[in-house]
């Protein structure tokens, strides 16, 4: 299973009715539209990213049940005082475009809501002003799966280089099957706006999170003729 992470942006809203109730089904007393603020955000896609990956269909359907409810936190830190918004309402949707994939562009995305507060007018100024723009997204994939052979690459070495061509067509890892939506962090700046951030492998592999995916993908080749 793998941690990932991705970049994304946040823009403003309106507050409809159909949006305060979806908030207040998260509060402990009905608020008015007045005393919040929201905003939306595209949380990921099933583009081939930077780093020669594409989240699935079915995964952006999960992670939509899975961010639902999340809380958005500061700069990684899943510490209390650093909860800064909720997100009360996700959607999958397509906008007409064919992703590279050759499948229809599909996007998840995020509306949320923090309460106005004298204590955090500068984040909702910082919002509306387009300076707190950027938004990490993590969450847990149980597969990898290789575009060229469809072999689980979490798992198993194919040998295919994702960003390389084979036969004309491009190898990059289709992202499957998420199990946990861990975090939404508001970040200073994202290590590489709208694509893949980070790769952090866990259980037997946890030691290898900073190695290249070659030499991740020989340490599981090994492993896998040692277990014979």
């Amino acid at each position: 299973m793998s941690k990932i992470q991705k970049a994304t942006e946040v823009s403003g809203q309106e507050i409809t009715t159909e949006d305060l109730a979806l908030i207040n089904q998260h509060t402990i007393r009905e608020f008015s539209a007045k005393e919040l603020f929201v905003f939306k955000t595209v949380l990921c896609d099933n583009e081939i990213d930077r780093d020669s990956e594409a989240f699935s269909r079915g995964s952006l359907e999960k992670m939509a049940e899975l961010f639902l409810g999340k809380t958005i936190i500061a700069d990684h830190e899943p510490k209390a005082e650093n909860q800064q918004a909720r997100i009360y309402h996700t959607e999958v949707v397509e906008d007409g475009r064919t992703a590279s994939t050759g499948e229809p562009y599909t996007k998840l995305i995020a509306q949320c809501y923090l309460p106005r507060l004298n204590s955090n007018q500068n984040l909702i100024t910082e919002i509306e002003a387009g300076i707190r723009k950027e938004l990490s997204v993590g969450c847990s994939i149980k597969k990898q799966i290789c575009s060229i052979c469809g072999k689980d690459r979490t798992h198993e070495f194919c040998g295919h280089r994702k960003g390389e061509t084979y036969d004309g067509k491009l190898c990059y890892v289709k992202l499957e099957e998420p199990s946990d939506a861990y975090e939404v962090s508001f970040v200073a700046v994202p290590a590489q706006p709208n694509a893949g951030v980070t790769k952090q492998f866990k259980n037997q592999t946890e030691a290898f999170d900073s190695l290249d995916q070659r030499l991740l993908e020989a340490f599981l080749y090994l492993r896998k003729d040692d277990a014979v």
